[in-house]
């Protein structure tokens, strides 16, 4: 599958300051927009968070552990390796913790975080958490 990526040049400061290159991910601006997420904002954060992929996990470990504590699997599998503390999914990598969430914005059955690899689910809980808490979900934790 193809991934198309683009990127958008965004001014910061003054005018003088130098414009910084972000990219973005398009071909899903208009279905934020029909979740109710501004692309101005969640198009650079979803190509941080997956590079533009609706089916990317990520993992997060248990303090101490990594990827060098479990055996590879398939995520199904993965993702009950005792050093897995959560794993956040699809195109705004909604962590594992938003299950009744989830399962009451994509109606879905408790418990079944893959409708998150669905993009308008994950836009979807992407938006209620937007809406409820503001934009404190994603933090920027590098700058990859």
């Amino acid at each position: 599958m193809a991934v198309m990526v683009a990127t958008l040049t965004i001014t910061a400061g003054p005018a003088h300051s130098a414009t910084q290159p972000v990219k973005a991910c398009p071909k899903y601006h208009d279905a934020m927009r029909k979740a109710g997420l501004p692309p101005a904002l969640f198009s650079p954060i979803m190509y941080r968070e997956s590079r533009c992929d609706p089916k990317a996990i990520g993992w997060n470990y248990q303090p101490g552990m990594s990827y060098k504590d479990c055996k590879r699997a398939p995520a199904h599998v993965y993702k009950r390796c005792r050093a897995v503390r959560t794993y956040d999914s699809g195109l705004l990598q909604i962590n594992s913790s938003w299950v009744s969430v989830t399962a009451k914005v994509c109606k879905s059955r408790y418990g079944d975080m893959s409708v998150l690899l669905q993009p308008a689910c994950n836009l979807a809980v992407a938006a209620h958490l937007y809406k409820t808490s503001g934009i404190g979900n994603w933090r920027a934790t590098s700058g990859k």
